[in-house]
């Protein structure tokens, strides 16, 4: 596949390979990627510099019976921030938006859709830290057979009709360096069984998957994101 570039949109598309090649050469000060891209273009000026110091990346990964996605999003301190995208080694994506629209960027890339609350007395459902990294797998067997086992869990909080064709797990990882100097991250996960939502939770050893509306599960989501005052500039 051979690298295109819209400079309508400032949308760099080719492999995921070929993508990446061009994000490190873009995040090294060379926004033509070896000539790959055009000179003087002012959205692939403003990608390089954002690439070269910025205060925060987030990882988000979705995947479900349709397939896997992870996308990068790296906030530059111009207030730019940088997607790199990829849904399997022949299709990858590079794009940017301003820093502002980010929450909904988010929104939009792990196809969040509202949900019906839990029932009354919906209770915490243990579950494998092994099944949950098999939901995540890029191997759509591995991804198949946990979603059963987990299923099986979940029980009468799904409708398997409707959750078997449409689950989906949302990981969101964001790392920055905070105001002290020290090297910060944070986790969130949560999965869609249909219409029902259930946020992974951490207790000591054991991991539940916990019933919400679907608005809790969407401001976990965004939460995972510093604020402001959280975030120690890199340009020192």
């Amino acid at each position: 596949m051979t690298i295109t570039y819209d400079p309508a949109t400032g949308t760099v598309r080719g492999s995921a390979v070929e993508v990446e090649g061009v994000r490190s050469s873009l995040a090294g000060g060379d926004p033509t990627a070896g000539g790959a891209l055009p000179e003087g273009d002012p959205i692939l000026d403003a990608v390089a510099r954002a690439l070269a110091a910025p205060m925060l990346s987030l990882e988000l990964t979705n995947s479900g019976p349709g397939g896997h996605q992870r996308h990068l999003l790296e906030a530059g301190t111009n207030a730019v921030t940088v997607r790199t995208s990829d849904a399997g080694p022949e299709l990858g994506e590079l794009g940017a938006f301003p820093f502002q629209v980010l929450p909904g960027s988010m929104t939009r890339l792990v196809n969040f859709v509202p949900g019906r609350a839990p029932g009354d007395g919906a209770e915490p459902v243990r579950i494998d830290a092994a099944q949950v990294t098999a939901l995540a797998s890029e191997d759509a067997d591995e991804r198949l057979a946990a979603w059963h086992g987990v299923r099986d869990r979940l029980a009468e909080l799904v409708d398997p009709a409707e959750a078997d064709a449409s689950w989906q797990l949302v990981r969101a990882h964001c790392s920055w360096t905070a105001t002290d100097g020290e090297r910060t991250e944070d986790l969130v996960v949560h999965l869609r069984a249909g219409e029902s939502y259930f946020v992974l939770v951490q207790d000591d050893d054991a991991l539940d998957l916990v019933p919400v509306p679907s608005i809790t599960a969407w401001e976990t989501l965004i939460r995972v994101l510093p604020g402001a005052g959280e975030i120690k500039d890199p340009r020192g």
